[in-house]
């Protein structure tokens, strides 16, 4: 799934944010062995992201390369533990249209848009956490691939999903930087993000 920025238009817009000596791409090479530690080539726009500006430009999200192949590695090995629960990123994301439609119709019943998928979803890769046990997962593949997707990795039985947003207020109703109802494909994640940093710090 595209975003609505173009990797250009990220460009100008972050040289704009901060200085573009912190820019420091990552090596072909060190992108070719994250994808074979997730076992599955990285969406396009991810990948190129990461060719392009590395692994994030302050006051932007900084994504943490050590803790995606530490914490992809420790997942691994729970799920050859308890295989009953097992989601690969090399798998088919099952997030559809109609999970989305269902998003929107429980925001427009004032319900939280959430969906209740109680498991860890397959077709996914860790991208980014925000503290204690909120994680922001990257979709692999599918109709809905490079879109960035929420969960609270706790008890399994429990786990709801919905879709990264963390522009919002992480105090609001709901689970953290819920609300969206929308897909959000990375780079448009990764620029909400950053507006809202900038702003923030500027504030």
């Amino acid at each position: 799934m595209r975003s609505d920025i173009s990797l250009d238009e990220l460009a100008t817009e972050l040289g704009q944010l901060s200085d573009h000596a912190t820019i420091t791409p990552l090596p072909e090479a060190t992108v070719n062995d994250l994808e074979e530690v997730i076992g599955a080539p990285l969406p396009k726009e991810f990948r190129s992201f990461l060719l392009r500006f590395g692994l994030g430009v302050a006051p932007g999200p900084l994504l943490n390369l050590d803790w995606i192949i530490e914490e992809t590695r420790y997942e691994r090995e729970r799920f050859l533990e308890e295989p009953s629960i097992a989601a690969h990123p090399w798998e088919p994301f099952p997030v559809s249209q109609a999970d989305v439609l269902r998003l929107r119709r429980l925001a427009d019943e004032d319900r939280h848009p959430l969906l209740e998928l109680g498991r860890p979803l397959p077709g996914t890769m860790l991208l980014h956490s925000h503290g204690c046990s909120w994680i922001s997962m990257l979709a692999m593949n599918g109709e809905f691939a490079g879109t960035v997707w929420l969960t609270e990795m706790g008890w399994v039985e429990d786990m709801l999903w919905w879709p990264s947003a963390p522009w919002l207020d992480a105090n609001g109703p709901g689970p953290l930087y819920s609300g969206w109802t929308e897909p959000v494909p990375f780079l448009d994640w990764y620029i909400r993000r950053t507006r809202r940093d900038a702003t923030r710090s500027q504030g």
